[in-house]
C-alpha cells in the first residue's frame, strides 16, 4: 500500500461536475444492478438521484464548500462537501474513487480538516452508513457515534476524543 504525503484539496471548479456524478455513480450503479434493474432504468435512476441530492445539499447546506480531493499526479480523485459553522463543521459527504481508495489520501484529508476545525474551536460531525467501511476510518481518527439507527450513524468529533 502506497500512503499519500500531502494530498491537495482544492475548491471545486466547474469542469468537476463529471468527477462528481461519477463518485456518484459508483456505490448507486452496484446498489441498483443488485435489484435486478436494467442498464437503462439504472443509469436514468441515478442522474435523477444525482440531481436531487444536489438540490437537497444545495437547499440544506447553502454555504458548504465543494472540495475536491487531488491525488499525487494532481488529478481529482474525490471530494468533500463541507459545511462551516462557527462552533461545529458538518461533512456533508466524502469520497473517493473506488480506484484510489486505500492510500492514505481520506485519512490526511480528514485529519487536515480535523487540524483546521481544533484551530477554529469547532467540533466536526457527520453520518455512515453503519455497515460502510469508511465508519472504522472514521474511529479510528477519533470520532464517536453519538445517535444509530439501521440505517445511519451519527457521528463526532470534538477535539477532546
Amino acid at each position: 500500500m502506497t500512503v499519500v504525503e500531502a494530498p491537495i484539496v482544492r475548491a471545486a471548479e466547474p469542469g468537476d461536475e463529471t468527477l462528481l456524478f461519477a463518485l456518484f455513480c459508483e456505490d448507486k450503479a452496484a446498489q441498483l444492478a443488485a435489484v435486478g434493474l436494467g442498464q437503462a432504468q439504472i443509469q436514468m435512476l441515478i442522474e435523477m438521484q444525482y440531481r436531487g441530492r444536489t438540490m437537497t445539499y444545495s437547499a440544506a447546506y447553502p454555504d458548504a464548500m465543494e472540495l475536491m480531493i487531488v491525488g499525487p499526479d494532481s488529478a481529482a480523485v474525490g471530494h468533500m462537501l463541507l459545511d462551516r459553522n462557527p462552533d461545529r463543521w458538518r461533512i456533508v459527504d466524502i469520497a473517493v474513487l473506488a480506484a484510489h481508495r486505500g492510500r492514505g489520501l481520506g485519512t490526511r484529508v480528514l485529519q487536515d480538516c480535523k487540524r483546521q476545525a481544533a484551530a477554529a474551536g469547532a467540533a466536526i460531525e457527520l453520518q455512515v452508513e453503519p455497515y460502510n467501511p469508511a465508519r472504522r476510518l472514521y474511529e479510528r481518527l477519533g470520532f464517536r457515534a453519538t445517535e444509530e439507527d439501521v440505517m445511519n450513524v451519527k457521528m463526532v468529533w470534538d477535539g477532546a476524543n
